[in-house]
């Protein structure tokens, strides 16, 4: 047997117009968690899917347990044993756990009849293994954020997987269900499955990592054994430089109250919340997965429609019923789920960032295309998007450049209230100070941001003035001087 489970040599790998992968080599060992990272456009992405089969390599050779193999698509590499937990989940909602756990290899008679029973005590064993605390008979759509997670760790362990690709996989959950998901790959480990793990989040890779391979511009630029792991190296390894400053400073000034909304109820998640918002004015909401948070934004934008409560723009009482209302009365959002709900992914870089001023770029009801590019390749070098060709189809992005593109669209709009939710989520280290760095030009130009995160650093070191919520209500309030993760844990919990 190999001392190697998997050995990636000299991998290439192009795309019309690029060259993603420039003869990377990785290998990782039996019962090994091996990470990955690097910045956004960095290649990872393309390195795991070829791993996976959804893509193949121009050149170079993939070994596993000692020998050579190609995968043409993503079944072959599965009956490998080697199985993509991806950052968008892969679960149908309206089934329920045992379900989506077998989708497609149900255990059926001759006759075609699934063995239901069979297939929920399978379901049910697998659980335990993980230690969940909900049933196979559990529909998908009732389950959180790490509830999911786990159940598509199911799947893998359900196929026998010797491997066990992790993309991102503590991008949205709270610091307790990071540590839940932790204790989780630690005994993954023990059982001899063996994981690659891709996270932005530099500070957890010491507590389960025994490596961390760094690519940079598609060449992997080195890697690091777990003694010698700091957040600060892994940095510098990724964008070629020391990140002086995660969140810049800023002399922007908070003006009068913009937004006011009081005892607002939408649902059961949106339990008489009362806020204010001022110009320039980053306000945080912190609180756990499920607390809320996005309800209460999904209801000041008119998306889900509000029971009762006020809302008030400047001192007049407003009706928000629609996204389009919120846009025309000056509020916008971000939102979390970037690809289905932020972007256009066929269309271009060019036509998804000018979608917002369309009327503004127009004369006489006739779109000025010549304007429009040279906005949106304005934009595009402010917010550094890699590729830099406009005319690249969003859907082509890595999620981080995604993100970019979704912000983007809102820096020269002219919106008094801009809603981000999760605006970093799945984005690398220095793409986070680049849009940390607009979030404070929009802030700066009196824009009111209204900033959802599960990342405590990121609340603590962007907010002016912070809300916790909890179950659907505001628990707590905190000044920018009273911040730090205890007080903000002790609202949320």
């Amino acid at each position: 047997m190999s001392e190697k489970l998997l050995e990636l040599k000299a991998i290439y790998k192009e795309f019309p117009g690029a060259t993603v992968l420039e003869g990377v080599n990785f290998d990782l060992e039996y019962g090994e968690l091996h990470a990955l990272v690097g910045e956004n456009g960095a290649g990872k992405s393309t390195m795991i899917k070829i791993i996976a089969g959804l893509h193949q390599a121009n050149c170079g050779k993939i070994i596993l347990e000692g020998k050579e193999v190609i995968f043409k698509n993503p079944k072959e590499a599965i009956n490998a044993g080697i199985s993509t937990i991806h950052q968008e989940f892969n679960l149908v909602d309206n089934l329920d756990v045992a379900a989506n756990i077998f989708l497609g290899r149900e255990n059926q008679n001759i006759k075609g009849v699934i063995n239901d029973k069979d297939t929920y005590l399978k379901t049910e064993k697998l659980l335990e293994r993980v230690d969940a605390r909900f049933s196979a008979h559990d529909p998908i759509y009732k389950l959180g954020v790490a509830e999911k997670q786990l159940v598509e760790i199911c799947k893998a362990l359900s196929v026998n997987s010797k491997i066990v690709i992790m993309d991102e996989p503590t991008a949205v959950l709270s610091t307790k269900e990071i540590d839940k998901l932790f204790e989780v790959i630690r005994s993954l480990k023990k059982a001899g499955i063996s994981i690659i793990y891709i996270s932005h989040r530099l500070e957890e890779l010491p507590q389960i990592a025994e490596r961390v391979s760094v690519l940079r511009d598609g060449v992997m630029v080195g890697e690091l054994k777990s003694l010698e792991l700091s957040k600060d190296l892994i940095t510098k390894m990724m964008i070629g430089r020391d990140l002086t400053e995660q969140f810049p400073k800023s002399n922007k000034k908070i003006g009068d109250v913009v937004m006011t909304v009081k005892d607002l109820c939408c649902g059961e998640m949106v339990k008489n919340v009362s806020l204010e918002v001022r110009k320039g004015e980053i306000l945080g909401i912190s609180g756990l997965v499920g607390s809320g948070r996005t309800e209460m934004a999904r209801a000041l934008l008119g998306i889900d429609k509000p029971e009762s409560g006020e809302i008030y723009l400047e001192g007049k009482r407003v009706k928000i019923n629609s996204m389009l209302k919120a846009k025309q009365l000056g509020v916008a959002m971000v939102p979390e789920e970037r690809k289905s709900e932020g972007l256009v992914l066929p269309m271009s870089i060019e036509k998804n960032i000018s979608l917002t001023y369309l009327k503004k770029m127009s004369k006489l009801g006739v779109v000025l295309d010549k304007k429009i590019k040279e906005n949106s390749e304005e934009i595009a070098e402010k917010i550094t998007i890699k590729p830099n060709n406009i005319q690249t189809k969003v859907e082509c992005l890595s999620g981080g450049n995604q993100q970019k593109v979704a912000i983007g669209k809102w820096i020269y709009t002219d919106h008094k209230v801009i809603i981000f939710d999760e605006p970093t989520r799945g984005v690398d280290v220095g793409a986070k100070a680049e849009i940390y760095k607009i979030m404070l030009d929009l802030a700066e130009r009196g824009i009111a941001i209204i900033m959802i995160s599960s990342d405590l650093l990121e609340i603590i070191g962007m907010s002016d003035r912070v809300l916790v919520m909890r179950q659907g209500e505001i628990s707590g309030e905190l000044q920018h001087e009273e911040l730090d993760e205890y007080r903000i844990m002790q609202f949320a919990f």
